[in-house]
């Protein structure tokens, strides 16, 4: 029996000395881990800006950053000013071709084709505005295309839905072709306007 209670004894003393060490121990791992994590961080961060760089380049490169031929990064809208201004009468652009687009309507395929023709305010020079309208008629034609897939069969029905369409398409167009300028498209006209 004293053999017994001097082994117990022991046991605890052991459980004793390993309660003593454990938390050292512990706490020595804790630190070991934030060291790591933080060196893993650390590494995925400068690898992150390395690729960055190496994948960006400088802005000297990208065509974006690059202020407009004039200087300035905004380009300057009052060089297409008449110089009759509105004594003119408003002008139609026919430049750009039909679009044809898959309307959003599940299950059946429906299309529409439109074709568009824009009236400009007659404060706009024709011979300088028509050329920067040809320059960006596939931006435009682009929009469109999005435009029109994400309109329903009912979207496109009835002549209200129709005046509803014409302004977004004024609107989006203006903001798009004179950003920060006047709105010189004065009214979207429908020459074709066919759903099938």
């Amino acid at each position: 029996m004293a053999s017994e209670k001097t082994q117990e004894k022991k046991g605890q003393e052991k459980q004793e000395a390993k309660g003593a060490t454990a938390p050292a121990e512990s706490s020595k791992s804790g630190w070991m881990f934030w060291a790591m994590l933080g060196a893993v961080i650390l590494g995925a961060l400068s690898g992150g800006f390395a690729l960055s760089q190496l994948l960006g380049g400088t802005d000297a490169e990208c065509p974006a950053a690059q202020p407009a031929g004039d200087g300035t990064v905004e380009k300057n809208f009052d060089e297409f000013l008449s110089k009759n201004g509105k004594d003119q009468p408003a002008w139609i652009y026919d430049g750009l071709e039909a679009v044809v687009s898959n309307l959003d309507e599940p299950g059946v395929t429906r299309y529409v084709r439109v074709t568009v023709s824009l009236e400009m305010s007659p404060e706009m020079d024709r011979a300088k505005g028509e050329p920067y309208l040809d320059e960006r008629k596939l931006v435009l034609r682009d929009w469109l295309t999005t435009f029109f897939a994400g309109l329903s069969l009912e979207d496109v029905r009835g002549s209200r839905n129709l005046e509803k369409i014409k302004r977004q398409i004024q609107e989006q167009f203006n903001e798009i072709l004179f950003p920060n300028g006047r709105p010189y498209i004065q009214r979207v006209l429908f020459r074709e306007f066919a759903v099938q």
